[in-house]
């Protein structure tokens, strides 16, 4: 006679989060040209400048509801984030010669949400109420974006290039 053993219980499979999508996009960008001159030779150099948004969203805590009741409404949370970015590149007579590697610093241009969505939607960075979100955040960077580019370039790049005893002419 055999004897088989009973089959285990299933394993109980912890569902998988929520999917958080994020994206980054460009919002305004600037270049500086300048010209170093030190002891009778002189160097290109390009200041690039980027502001970006990077923006989450994610699907929001979906409340319990009872058995026979459908929801009627998706939950999506988002943060929009702006950032500046800066790549200082020096050139040669013969071309690229190198660039630093490159600086990002957080701005305080941030929007934080949440919103319910309708069923049939998505909570997705393309979500109307996230794009909103972005749409006040970049016209408030919008006024603000010459000044955050001269500012950073007054007082992190010119004065770590004077250091270096050459004169910087803005071309």
């Amino acid at each position: 006679m055999l004897v088989q053993a009973a089959p285990p219980p299933a394993a109980v499979v912890p569902a998988p989060p929520p999917p958080t999508l994020q994206r980054l996009a460009p919002v305004a960008q600037k270049a500086k040209s300048l010209t170093l001159a030190k002891g009778g030779r002189t160097e290109n150099v390009v200041v690039r400048y980027q502001i970006f948004l990077r923006t989450i969203a994610k699907l929001g805590a979906v409340p319990a509801t009872p058995e026979g009741v459908t929801v009627s409404a998706i939950p999506c949370v988002w943060v929009v984030e702006s950032y500046l970015q800066r790549d200082l590149c020096f050139y040669s007579i013969t071309g690229l010669f190198g660039c630093e590697e490159g600086a990002t610093k957080p701005l305080q241009a941030i929007e934080n949400g949440q919103a319910d969505l309708p069923t049939g939607t998505t909570c997705e960075v393309f979500a109307k109420p996230v794009t909103a979100a972005e749409d006040r955040v970049i016209a408030g960077l919008d006024r603000m974006k010459d000044q955050m580019f001269d500012e950073d370039y007054q007082l992190a790049v010119k004065p770590r290039l004077g250091k270096a005893g050459a004169t910087v002419t803005e071309r």
